[in-house]
């Protein structure tokens, strides 16, 4: 009698190769990102919309794993639905992705939707199972032009693509801020010898400026007091009024320059 194992001798092996020849021939799983579309008015430039488009399907590239899923090309997509001008049709007028993904044997259908909110552009995506039907994952956000709505696809994309099955998404790590250094002003340094010195300086010389308006103030007093034994018919008489005047100026004069350079030298004081 034969025995199976002389025949068969790896048995198992060989059907470990054949389960494992059956899996490497799985058919991927296709995702169709189709054209975006832009439901506000005026419509945004055909280029800036199909930019967006590219952009999902770059974005799907890198985060699906090449072993499970295809992107579908747009010329893939085009000849599934008969023409270039079916495609647009369809694409602006979608009411079910789903359906749409099972009419181009699309497992998964996604399509992003341009609008207009309190005068900012608007943008949202859906991704759906087309034999299903179920929503996958979603996104939406608004800015103020086309660059803002991609950074936010940039952001939002992955995250929706990680929710498909056998797909790990993981969140780039945010930058850790840097703390901001506040400007350092350094202290001021009080020159204590240098600024006591001026201090002292300054008050002598507003004290002896002082001193010199005291004596122009004696010179008036003794003016006016020529003037007041005087008579009108002495020659002194006019000329002990002209230095009383005189004096009076030069004393307030010499009072003013005083005070400023005292009080000065006393604010070096307090200050320093």
């Amino acid at each position: 009698m034969l025995n199976m194992r002389t025949i068969f001798p790896s048995l198992p092996l060989l059907i470990l190769l054949l389960a494992l020849a059956a899996h490497g021939q799985e058919e991927k799983k296709r995702l169709a990102i189709l054209n975006t579309e832009d439901n506000g008015e005026p419509s945004l430039e055909f280029t800036d919309l199909t930019y967006l488009t590219d952009r999902l399907r770059e974005i799907a590239v890198k985060m699906l794993p090449n072993d499970k899923y295809s992107v579908m090309s747009v010329q893939s997509i085009i000849d599934k639905m008969g023409s270039k001008e079916n495609a647009r049709k369809m694409c602006k007028e979608a009411q079910c992705m789903a359906e749409i993904g099972r009419k181009i044997s699309a497992a998964y259908v996604g399509q992003a939707r341009l609008g207009r909110f309190g005068g900012n552009l608007t943008i949202s995506m859906e991704l759906y199972n087309s034999g299903s039907g179920v929503l996958i994952g979603s996104f939406t956000g608004e800015s103020k032009n086309v660059s803002g709505l991609l950074a936010v696809l940039n952001k939002e994309a992955p995250q929706m693509f990680g929710n498909m099955p056998g797909v790990v998404y993981v969140p780039e790590a945010e930058p850790t801020p840097v703390p901001v250094q506040e400007d350092v002003v350094p202290k001021f340094e009080k020159p204590i010898k240098t600024s006591f010195w001026v201090a002292i300086g300054l008050e002598v010389l507003g004290a002896a400026i002082i001193y010199a308006g005291y004596t122009k103030d004696k010179d008036m007093a003794e003016a006016l007091d020529k003037y007041k034994v005087g008579k009108q018919s002495d020659y002194y008489y006019d000329n002990a009024w002209k230095d009383a005047k005189d004096s009076q100026g030069s004393r307030n004069m010499l009072y003013g320059i005083g005070g400023v350079f005292l009080v000065s030298g006393v604010g070096l004081h307090i200050w320093f």
